[in-house]
């Protein structure tokens, strides 16, 4: 067969983490055409014989909602809910598993950048990215108990500048907040010392390119979104006697903190001030002797 189709439509951060798969392919197949609603995320990657479409044809949507409902993949390979079919195991293995590939350990590859992405931003000297902007309404995927202005103003006094992104991120003392395209977060990510947010898509982007990182995670088990070995920095959950409790249904909608439920304030999402502080200092300490 010359030509597959593979399909993953939403979730940018989920979208990121078919680069691998697509890479795969590419070595087994003449042509392959992928659908998703983020074509623009693989601008910054080098593709040979790939092409990338918004939407399907009506012969197309037809044969590849008939693979799906009979679970082949002859010609359409569709990731979506493979990981929520199978979700005690990492993100990539998932979709591994889905395309009949073997399980490997990678990240994401990206291989343009703008190279004169400060600039177009204004933007200079050494500096962190911030984003703990969550688009989900689940408590245990936020921050709680940690005052940003606090720890801006301490990145600040150690050197550093902190550039705050995201669509529209609550204000926070210190930063600066800047609008950008995905292509040019990737690049503005690439140019920065270090990152600090959650589970998100720019902490992917980050990971993969191995800026050094502090990840918040709260029910999600950071082993199933990393992968420790090749990870640059520390991903942070507190300790819960119920913790990963977000993989124990293939519906999200139906995963609620077992404590608090829905509105309260998870333990396993509960920081302070000094606990973000202190691995800051770590994270600089560990890249210093890099």
């Amino acid at each position: 067969m010359s030509t597959i189709y593979l399909i993953r439509k939403r979730q940018l951060g989920d979208v990121l983490w078919i680069d691998p798969i697509i890479r795969k392919l590419s070595s087994k197949y003449s042509n392959i055409i992928v659908h998703t609603k983020y074509n623009e995320l693989f601008s910054s990657m080098n593709y040979q014989n790939v092409i990338f479409k918004n939407n399907l044809n009506l012969f197309e949507r037809f044969f590849s909602k008939i693979e799906k409902s009979l679970n082949t993949r002859f010609r359409f390979i569709n990731l979506d809910d493979s990981y929520e079919n199978h979700p005690k195991i990492h993100l990539l293995h998932a979709y591994q598993k889905k395309a009949n590939l073997p399980f490997e350990i990678t990240y994401p590859i990206f291989n343009n950048f703008d190279i004169n992405i400060k600039n177009k931003l204004n933007i200079s000297g050494k500096f962190f990215i911030l984003h703990i902007e969550s688009f989900s309404e689940k408590n245990y995927r936020n921050v709680y108990g940690v005052d940003w202005s606090i720890i801006t103003n301490y990145i600040n006094d150690i050197g550093y500048k902190v550039i705050q992104v995201g669509v529209s991120p609550t204000e926070i003392k210190n930063t600066i907040k800047v609008s950008t395209t995905i292509y040019e977060l990737i690049s503005l990510i690439k140019e920065a010392s270090y990152f600090i947010g959650i589970d998100s898509f720019p902490s992917h982007v980050a990971a993969s390119i191995k800026v050094p990182s502090i990840i918040f995670f709260g029910a999600v088990n950071p082993e199933f979104r990393h992968f420790k070995c090749s990870f640059n920095g520390f991903l942070l959950s507190q300790h819960c006697e119920f913790a990963g409790c977000y993989h124990e249904s293939k519906s999200k909608k139906l995963v609620s903190c077992k404590i608090v439920g829905d509105s309260g304030i998870p333990k396993c999402s509960m920081h302070s001030n000094e606990y973000v502080k202190k691995y800051i200092d770590d994270l600089l300490q560990l890249n210093t002797k890099l």
